[in-house]
């Protein structure tokens, strides 16, 4: 990011000197009344001051400030939130496909693979079918870290599922 010239801004009564301050007293203060605007300004809104004796001008509008002033959310490192969901989700038994797009899933198949007389299944049955296939999917998936790790990765890639099916025997065998 560039450097840019900040250029200083005078507040309402911090930046005064001595000089200044003992000449607008012996000015004596104004007939006309002191407005003062709310926090955000209007950059029509005229102020006048019996420190200073007199009108200051138009005040600033405040200018669309920039993302980083204002206060930032707090964001954790980078893996904190993964690592803290993994240790979530261990703790976790029940079950993380949902049910009915699982159903939807098997009855499609079903469909599609099965003779015509068979198209059925009771609720036990897709619950186990289910639970096979969630474990079947985390044991995968641990497989593949490893083998991504052992490539001194931390990015799954497609390689590291094939290798992990082929080296464990699961799927097609090409």
């Amino acid at each position: 990011m560039a450097r840019t010239k900040h250029f200083a801004t005078r507040s309402g009564s911090g930046n005064r000197t001595d000089a200044n301050a003992s000449s607008s007293q012996a000015a004596g203060p104004t007939t006309t009344p002191t407005t003062r605007g709310t926090e955000g300004g209007d950059n029509t809104q005229q102020t006048t001051s019996p420190a200073t004796g007199g009108r200051r001008g138009p005040r600033r509008a405040r200018q669309a400030m920039p993302r980083g002033s204002q206060k930032k959310p707090y964001r954790y490192k980078p893996g904190t939130v993964a690592l803290r969901e993994i240790r979530h989700f261990q703790k976790q038994t029940n079950l993380l496909i949902p049910a009915a797009s699982f159903i939807r899933q098997v009855r499609s198949i079903t469909h599609a693979l099965a003779p015509p007389q068979i198209n059925r299944w009771t609720a036990e049955a897709l619950v186990a079918l289910q639970e096979a296939a969630e474990d079947y999917l985390v044991g995968l998936f641990s497989d593949s870290m490893l083998c991504a790790i052992h490539a001194r990765r931390v990015t799954l890639m497609r390689k590291d599922f094939e290798l992990a099916r082929r080296l464990g025997g699961k799927g097609r065998p090409w």
